[in-house]
């Protein structure tokens, strides 16, 4: 565009100096060779004439001079108004071209992507995300003519970060001529919908299950008081008789067991009534660990401790918040088996505690087997267990627990490499009494967990994974 405004003058230059300088030329020399001189009027007028035209040349030089500036500043306005639109957005903007390069990048993606936004403008999409990553696939099928999906959810791990639940929704780009020339991704992150989601479905399924459940429960426990009754009066008339006692023992065996059931299906469909109070998580943790750790070092598993030492209290019901994280620290121990391993129990803080974004977190972790792909979307669902002594309700009971208190737990597991189960509570700085919080400086160091004065009892031994 510059280069045609600069050297159009000279073109219109050129055909003035053709249009009126070769005519009086040629007029001038078929004078002299007739032997007649031109006439100075007619000189006069011609070069009048021709400062004319260069004046207006300049003149119309000067006004395209002018227009193409005001046309360079429009274009540049619209260009950082359409960025500022971009910048702006929530959702991330990610524009590649056919072979792959980045050709817009907004903060959001930047950020949800971690990529340096200024650096990557122009390097291809691959280099930065790697060749297997999702979207280096869709450009892939792209290119080449194939249909992608519009709209998919992914979950992008970033380091040293939770997890991102992300959905991803693809537009194709079209030329002048209907063919594909790149791509446009545009990025939600859908984390905290996810969770809320989750909060409402167990809700639902709370609600569903309580109206039916209440009537079952006291049914089913009047029931087992009477047949109670009746196997100890049997055990009794039966003491010494070795084919009729030992049957007794095992019906009054599994009539506890069915009470412990029963026990634990009232905890799960009853609304709760939280007794929120201060609680410093370093204690509540030891005080949970230490019926464990005599019984699962007798099977060669060390149990471990570890709380950050700037960590805040936290406000929560001591006695539920207990029972959650018994039935974690029961479900890792009993999923090591006999070959042992290391059960960790962890405090920890995640962002500013003191905005919206921060949180307090306690995870449990197993070297055990981990758990199969298969079953993963399951294991909340109440009455699911894959233990032959199992109720089903234990991770049912941790993830109900933790809606009570506004947070939530999260699953982290691979084969042969362990489980972490963590629970998360939302920091809130100011906003102590509604997200049950408050700041409490230098707390316990990281620490191992010694041996108690008892192992689990009966009771504590049931629960599911």
């Amino acid at each position: 565009m510059k280069s045609l405004v600069a050297v159009l003058p000279l073109l219109l230059l050129s055909g003035v100096f053709l249009l009126f300088f070769l005519p009086w030329a040629a007029a001038r020399f078929a004078r002299v060779f007739r032997g007649k001189a031109p006439r100075p009027d007619e000189t006069a007028l011609l070069l009048d004439t021709v400062q004319g035209m260069l004046t207006g040349i300049r003149a119309s030089e000067s006004d395209l001079r002018d227009l193409y500036s005001r046309a360079e500043r429009r274009a540049s306005f619209l260009e950082r108004y359409h960025q500022g639109i971009l910048e702006s957005l929530k959702t991330g903007v990610v524009a590649c071209n056919r072979r792959g390069e980045i050709v817009s990048l907004n903060r959001a993606a930047a950020d949800i992507l971690r990529i340096p936004a200024p650096k990557a403008r122009g390097r291809p999409l691959d280099g930065l995300l790697g060749p297997g990553h999702l979207f280096t696939r869709m450009l892939g099928a792209v290119a080449r003519g194939e249909p992608v999906e519009d709209r998919v959810e992914l979950e992008v791990r970033r380091k040293g970060e939770e997890p991102l639940s992300v959905e991803l929704r693809t537009s194709i780009l079209y030329g002048k001529s209907g063919q594909a020339v790149g791509a446009t991704f545009l990025l939600d992150d859908v984390t905290e919908r996810k969770i809320l989601r989750r909060r409402i479905a167990l809700k639902e399924r709370l609600a569903a299950m309580g109206e039916i459940s209440a009537g079952i429960a006291h049914e089913f426990r009047n029931a087992l008081h009477s047949l109670g009754g009746l196997a100890k009066l049997i055990a009794r008339r039966a003491e010494g008789d070795e084919r009729v006692e030992p049957l007794a023992r095992e019906i009054l065996n599994e009539l506890s067991r069915m009470e412990r059931i029963l026990h634990e299906l009232r905890l799960f469909v009853k609304p709760q009534d939280l007794l929120i109070e201060p609680i410093v998580p370093a204690e509540l943790i030891r005080s949970v660990l230490v019926p464990f750790v005599e019984d699962a070092a007798g099977r060669g598993i060390r149990v471990r401790m570890a709380a950050a030492s700037d960590l805040p209290e936290i406000r929560a019901d001591r006695a539920l918040l207990a029972q959650a994280l018994r039935n974690l620290v029961r479900n890792a121990v009993q999923a090591m088996g006999p070959r042992g391993g290391v059960v960790t129990v962890r405090a920890s803080a995640r962002g500013a505690l003191d905005g919206s974004s921060g949180q307090v977190a306690i995870s449990v972790a197993d070297t055990g087997p981990g758990i199969p792909e298969e079953i993963r979307a399951r294991i909340f669902t109440p009455f699911f267990t894959t233990k032959p002594e199992g109720t089903g309700l234990g991770l049912a009971l941790v993830e109900k627990a933790m809606a009570a208190h506004g947070g939530s737990v999260d699953l982290e597991t691979a084969l042969l490499h362990g489980t972490t189960f963590t629970l998360s509570f939302p920091a809130g700085g100011r906003e102590t009494a509604k997200t049950g919080l408050s700041a409490r400086p230098d707390r316990a160091s990281p620490i191992e967990a010694r041996v108690g004065a008892r192992g689990p009892s009966d009771e504590e031994q049931e629960g599911t994974r």
